[in-house]
């Protein structure tokens, strides 16, 4: 889990301390060209504030205006731009690229809690969201765990990545850091020279 994500949980939470409504925006699928990865999360206020990503900023503005408008309520909505090419020429998609994204109107805020407490506490976490009722469950991930989107449960991981300790600035590190780092690995290398 990357500080973007861990900057949009806190302010999720802080938000929902002082009692404003929410929408929690993931990326569950792409096609073609797309900003942002799938797993990406955005989270919107009542008033339009935003915090996090999902397109890099043409959907977003479409996001802020329904949720101004009042348009999230109830269980979670499958949302998708870009399927024509129209429309991604309107919301500014690059290259026709097309994005799924399920939003949760009013995130359970007790499971945001909850897995800022595990991720504190360097636990590997999966968030499953149910598409149909909003239900939100979080269970311990195992190792190599990648997001799933099978169209009713959005199942991401979210925690620590796999961690590799290189002792020794030498040549081998040179070319072994950027191959672990590439590899989703969290490298660090161990050495006495500054």
């Amino acid at each position: 889990m990357d500080s973007v994500d861990l900057q949009v949980l806190a302010t999720a939470r802080q938000w929902a301390a002082q009692g404003r409504r929410l929408a929690w925006v993931t990326v569950a699928r792409t096609w073609g060209s797309a900003p942002r990865p799938p797993g990406s999360w955005l989270v919107v206020r009542d008033d339009g504030l935003i915090e996090g990503s999902v397109s890099g900023g043409c959907i977003e503005d479409d996001l802020v205006a329904r949720m101004r408008a009042g348009g999230f309520s109830g269980a979670p909505v499958l949302q998708r731009y870009g399927v024509t090419q129209d429309e991604a020429a309107r919301f500014g998609l690059p290259c026709g690229g097309t994005l799924e994204l399920l939003i949760e109107p009013a995130p359970d805020v007790a499971s945001l809690r909850q897995l800022s407490e595990r991720l504190r506490e360097g636990h590997l976490v999966r968030r499953t969201v149910d598409a149909a009722t909003g239900e939100v469950t979080l269970d311990d991930a195992p190792r190599g765990e990648a997001m799933q989107w099978d169209g009713q449960h959005l199942r991401t991981v979210h925690g620590p990545r796999w961690r590799l300790l290189i002792i020794g600035a030498g040549q081998i590190a040179r070319y072994l850091a950027p191959m672990a780092i590439a590899l989703d690995h969290a490298v660090s290398v161990c050495d006495p020279r500054s």
